[in-house]
């Protein structure tokens, strides 16, 4: 049976996987800046949170539209990285560490992936190799 804390280890590491390919799509509109979508994301993971307090009946819920599309991945961004943040402070929060840690560090893996299949970034074979031996250390790190 997996325990939880690898299922939260693994969801944030998705979201951080997401929140790349996310972030990557905003900036290469040519109209958001590094800064900006920086902004937009840390700000999204504040709202995460302040959502998160009011869910739990301790805040009254904010809310936040924005229209043009880069915006848009700039949100879509920010929510990745907000259900990353608290799924790994969760994750960390029921398992040791040294497990959770490096499941989480395989966003740079699904990153990368995400980079490959949807921003059409090359994958060399020595890329492929880094990306295999990543996981296979992982799973030592893990076990």
């Amino acid at each position: 049976m997996v325990q939880s804390y690898v299922l939260w280890a693994l969801l944030g590491m998705a979201g951080y996987s997401f929140m790349t390919l996310f972030v990557k799509l905003a900036e290469r509109s040519g109209t958001a800046s590094t800064h900006m979508v920086l902004a937009v994301t840390t700000t999204i993971v504040a709202i995460f949170a302040i959502a998160t307090v009011a869910l739990r009946g301790e805040l009254k819920p904010l809310l936040l539209e924005f229209e043009r599309p880069p915006l848009l991945w700039a949100i879509a961004g920010g929510i990745a990285l907000a259900i990353a943040v608290n799924a790994l402070f969760h994750a960390l929060s029921l398992g040791p560490a040294n497990v959770v840690v490096p499941i989480y560090g395989m966003f740079i893996v699904g990153g990368s992936l995400l980079g490959v299949l949807f921003l059409g970034e090359p994958m060399a074979w020595h890329k492929i190799a880094g990306l295999i031996a990543a996981v296979i250390g992982v799973i030592l790190i893990a076990i």
